[in-house]
């Protein structure tokens, strides 16, 4: 019995560097995906609780916060004193609280609206 042996031809290294090259392929992509989980990881290892974070950010700016909570103490005294003493006028200032309120709520919607937007990318100022 005869054993046959082929000699390696063209064909042969041809598949065996597509082969080489798919191997190192598939290495740079596993490693690659490695890194990128890694530094995903790394990243969300840091991320809060949004209540909690808010809470914090809260308690941080407590000294910028406390005069605005006692003006909205003494404005309500104030309007419920007035409500008791002038039950006439309760409609008007209900109806002027609604109004600021409603700007308020208008104009916090639009910088909303904004910073969402600029997020995003789509955000494109007038003057471009």
């Amino acid at each position: 019995m005869s054993e046959i042996t082929a000699s390696p031809t063209a064909g042969d290294n041809e598949l065996n560097e597509d082969a080489l090259l798919e191997f190192t392929l598939k290495q740079n992509i596993a490693e690659l995906t490695a890194c990128r989980d890694e530094n995903i990881n790394k990243y969300t290892q840091a991320v809060t609780d949004i209540t909690a974070t808010l809470v914090d950010l809260r308690w941080k700016h407590r000294h910028q916060l406390f005069p605005y909570r006692v003006k909205e103490e003494v404005l309500g005294a104030v309007l419920s004193e007035i409500i008791a003493g002038h039950p006439a006028l309760k409609e008007k200032i209900l109806e002027r609280l609604e109004a600021n309120y409603q700007q308020i709520r208008t104009r916090e919607a639009q910088t909303l609206s904004l910073t969402r937007s600029m997020l995003e990318g789509t955000y494109k100022t007038p003057n471009l």
